[in-house]
């Protein structure tokens, strides 16, 4: 049996990245370092690190692509939600729309090219 422990991101500037998962996501700080920052979101460890010294890594991608593509978040008013975070600036990377189940669904650019999905269940 699993759980999942954490996320781990990479980032150029790990505060400012967690900055933003705080300020728009709603995110808690709960460790902090020279070069990382512990958060949790929603009851998930995210950990953004930045590169090690004299790691080159190529940028990440918001683009759907192979290996891990996205993670994924819900509300109970994606709507609200959705409008607060663009008048933040939110980057809307795939409109909002709604699957076949009822379920709603938008796709978003955090820093560092990570692709979030933000969600709201259907109803039961």
């Amino acid at each position: 049996m699993f759980a999942l422990n954490h996320i781990h991101l990479k980032s150029t500037d790990p505060k400012k990245a967690a900055a933003w998962y705080v300020n728009m996501l709603g995110a808690k700080v709960v460790q902090e370092g020279a070069t990382n920052v512990g958060l949790d979101l929603a009851g998930v460890r995210v950990n953004i690190g930045s590169p090690q010294a004299g790691q080159n890594l190529p940028r990440g991608s918001a683009d759907q692509h192979l290996g891990l593509e996205h993670f994924g978040l819900h509300t109970d008013d994606l709507e609200g939600l959705l409008a607060r975070l663009q008048s933040q600036g939110l980057e809307i990377l795939e409109p909002l729309r709604t699957v076949g189940s009822g379920l709603k669904i938008v796709f978003v650019r955090a820093p560092d090219d990570v692709r979030i999905e933000l969600m709201q269940l259907p109803p039961s």
